[in-house]
């Protein structure tokens, strides 16, 4: 009985050009949100040790003069300011750098477009949540001093 050995299907050459070209371009997507990523999160982290520095510097001295109801809003903004900077801070870092989690090597291209795509929506929706956070940081920062100034 003799074996007769032939070739594979020649279209599975074609699928395995594909998929490495589908791997290469989302590689190289997820690559240009993560370095916009580390960007902003640089920004949230100036902007958390911003508040940070101007909340140690001037202190409870500063405040001692302000009523009542604007202590406790200044307080309440530079408190928010510092949780929302802290939160965009760690979806910035979360969009650069991903969260490190086993998964699967899909075995057909769709699955294989389908997950990298996925992974590049989710960076760029972390994206978009740090640059929100970011302004709304700025603005409770701007509304705190504005407070504490004309208060």
């Amino acid at each position: 009985m003799a074996v007769r050995v032939t070739p594979g299907p020649v279209a599975q050459t074609a699928e395995r050009l594909l998929f490495e070209a589908v791997r290469s371009r989302t590689a190289e997507e997820l690559r240009e949100v993560r370095a916009a990523s580390a960007g902003w999160r640089t920004a949230l982290a100036a902007m958390l040790g911003l508040v940070t520095t101007v909340s140690l510097v001037k202190g409870r001295d500063s405040v001692a003069g302000l009523g009542l109801t604007v202590r406790i809003v200044v307080g309440c903004l530079l408190l928010t300011a510092v949780i929302t900077a802290a939160v965009g801070a760690f979806v910035a870092s979360r969009s650069a750098f991903g969260l490190p989690k086993e998964e699967d090597v899909p075995a057909r291209l769709s699955e294989l477009v389908r997950v990298e795509r996925a992974r590049i929506r989710r960076a760029v929706r972390d994206l978009r949540i740090a640059i929100v956070l970011t302004f709304v940081t700025l603005a409770l920062i701007v509304a705190a001093v504005g407070l504490f100034w004309y208060g």
